[in-house]
């Protein structure tokens, strides 16, 4: 049978579906993709086919569509076998089980982790260790930072790939390539702070302060980025607006309760949602308006402080 990885597109994902191939030797196809269009994807897998998905979870959203595919898939014989360390509704978790997924969810470490855990993947030790030392921002394994780089030095598919063929074989140690890589990224990483803190804008939503900031498709350092913004600026929150979805973070707030009134998920301090503009905005954006798509962004994300009570205020215009 055809064997297929669906993961996400960070550290934690790539470990995640690294630690599978060194599971089963080999992978037919492997797919790299955000949680909101996890539907999407799974659409495009063939009948029969074996599927293991890692490091996504559900958005509600998209929840029905995610179903039906599932139910093609294993009434034609495949198996969907998922693993994940984000915030689960239960009745999701009944709902996925039912049809016939097995289904991993464990909050206790990251992805990585909860596919050496249930896998007992040999020899995976190290990788989980420094995987989730940067996923669950614990910072308590210097070579996590030096692999999230690496895995996110190229935006593309293709590179993605190699990164997560190369982790198959990760030892615990850093060698010359990932080193070298590792430099570049930080010297192109140093010229994406600037810009973010340059071009980031504040906003008060009642007592709490908020910045946001558009991100480019090739700046992948979500967390970074949101992290470095909030301490500048002293804000409760960040909002990473990009074509398509947005990003929450935030050291004391609840963001994943906003992101799940958006229709997407994640964890309390880590969440994000998928974005559909109408034709206009889109528009905009690729005309290069992207203040004005960004101001959209962030008036949705208002609203959906506002919905669930997250701060106390007045709208913003739309």
């Amino acid at each position: 049978m055809r064997r297929v990885l669906i993961t996400h597109t960070d550290l934690d994902g790539v470990a995640s579906g690294a630690l599978i191939m060194k599971k089963y030797g080999h992978l037919d196809k492997i797919y790299f993709t955000q949680p909101h269009n996890l539907h999407a994807r799974l659409a495009g897998i063939p009948n029969g086919s074996i599927v293991h998905i890692t490091d996504i979870g559900v958005n509600k959203t998209s929840l029905d569509r995610i179903k039906e595919n599932i139910k093609r898939i294993l009434n034609s014989g495949g198996e969907i076998y998922w693993f994940d360390h984000h915030v689960w509704e239960e009745s999701w978790i009944k709902e996925l089980t039912e049809l016939g997924v097995t289904l991993y969810v464990d909050r206790t470490t990251c992805s990585a982790g909860v596919v050496s855990k249930y896998l007992e993947v040999e020899n995976s030790e190290e990788l989980v260790k420094a995987t989730c030392s940067v996923d669950l921002w614990l910072m308590n394994d210097w070579r996590g930072n030096f692999l999230s780089r690496y895995v996110g030095y190229a935006g593309g598919a293709s590179w993605k790939e190699k990164a997560l063929k190369k982790l198959v074989s990760f030892d615990g140690s850093i060698d010359s390539e990932v080193s070298e890589v590792v430099e570049r990224a930080v010297t192109e990483e140093l010229k994406i702070y600037d810009k973010a803190l340059k071009k980031a804008k504040i906003r008060e939503c009642g007592d709490l302060k908020i910045v946001y900031y558009f991100k480019d498709q090739e700046e992948h350092l979500t967390s970074y980025i949101a992290n470095i913004l909030m301490s500048r600026y002293g804000a409760d929150v960040a909002v990473i607006c990009r074509r398509g979805s947005v990003s929450l973070r935030s050291k004391s707030i609840d963001v994943r309760k906003v992101a799940l009134s958006m229709g997407g998920g994640g964890h309390p301090r880590a969440a994000g949602a998928g974005l559909k503009p109408d034709l206009i905005r889109r528009v905009m954006y690729f005309l290069g308006f992207k203040k004005l798509y960004t101001e959209w962004c962030v008036n949705k994300v208002f609203q959906h402080l506002l919905l669930t009570q997250t701060c106390l205020n007045q709208p913003p215009p739309l």
